[in-house]
């Protein structure tokens, strides 16, 4: 049935191959074998490391699971495993029956299809993850020397300001240390953007990717309010490997990077418009962890470093910005 879709597939597993992207017409750069595939497990998906072609591929996304979700049908595995529609074959051999994604849905309160999305998102970013980290390679130097705006020697106070220009003037921003939260003294922390202008970075050496409600003087996300940003970094990964992380969300993805931090430590911190609603969250931070995310700062009100603030006597800064 996919092949009466999508034409000649080469089948590198028993449910995951390459194949012709239905889009590729639409495509503006160069084709590579590998830049689209197709896995009939789970909820059956095709996937394209072109962004131009999205629109054509989830019409067919649409075709491909209607077809293979309205007859049952199985698939013989070595050692005399039994693979049916809706099961999900994971990187190891085992098999998720669709009874236990079922059930996990129902323990989670969530939705059968939707947690059958979500697993197959996570399986799917494990089979393209080292194909990932080669086509969109983006390492330090690179970031650096991308850079719409040249930010990363600009002086400590310039850092800190500019990053504060990314925010709505009206913003309720946070800045202090972790503990500086969770005490009426700790008002002093929660300021509108035009006052932090003012002070620097004198009063700590974090801030969230949230704004707050004013007059806030805890950091927890019942005190989120308007303006956030999604900020991803990863404990595991090297700066010259994490960057194919940014560049896929922002070229692949499209979603909008609006500047990148050193942290002064072991890792960079990059900031993109958070996602629209909450479906498109969960299947994003779903793939997101598995390619390396730490996935503690998908938390809008967690501490992440600010530009302009010394670390050890490291300069916290930014080495992209967008213009």
């Amino acid at each position: 049935m996919a092949e009466r879709i999508l034409g000649k597939i080469e089948w590198q597993t028993e449910v995951s191959g390459l194949c012709r992207c239905p889009g590729e017409a639409q495509h503006t750069s160069p084709n590579g074998k590998k830049d689209c595939r197709v896995n009939v497990d789970g909820a059956p998906t095709i996937f394209c490391f072109h962004s131009s072609c999205v629109s054509a591929v989830a019409e067919a996304n649409r075709c491909l699971r209607r077809e293979l979700g309205g007859s049952p049908w199985e698939i013989s595995l070595p050692g005399g495993r039994t693979l049916r529609s809706g099961d999900v074959l994971l990187s190891g051999g085992d098999v998720v029956p669709r009874e236990a994604v079922q059930a996990q849905a129902r323990t989670a309160g969530r939705d059968a299809a939707e947690h059958l999305v979500l697993e197959t998102v996570r399986v799917l970013a494990e089979r393209f993850k080292q194909d990932l980290f080669e086509v969109f390679r983006w390492p330090m130097e690179r970031i650096l020397q991308d850079s719409p705006l040249e930010v990363c020697a600009r002086d400590p106070e310039d850092q800190f300001r500019t990053w504060l220009k990314m925010w709505p003037a009206c913003s309720t921003v946070w800045i202090g240390d972790v503990y500086s939260s969770g005490r009426a003294e700790h008002r002093s922390h929660f300021r509108p953007v035009a006052e932090w202008y003012q002070i620097g970075p004198a009063l700590g050496n974090f801030t969230c990717g949230s704004s707050f409600k004013p007059g806030s003087y805890q950091r927890s996300n019942e005190n989120l309010n308007g303006h956030r940003f999604l900020v991803l970094e990863s404990d595991t990964l090297a700066r010259d490997e994490v960057g194919a992380i940014f560049a896929y969300v922002r070229r692949r993805l499209r979603y909008r990077l609006h500047c990148i931090i050193d942290t002064a430590g072991k890792s960079l911190h990059a900031w993109f418009d958070a996602p629209r609603n909450k479906v498109a969250e969960r299947r994003l931070k779903a793939g997101l962890e598995v390619f390396g995310c730490d996935p503690k700062v998908f938390t809008y009100s967690q501490p992440v470093r600010v530009p302009g603030a010394w670390r050890e006597g490291k300069l916290q800064r930014l080495v992209w910005l967008d213009a």
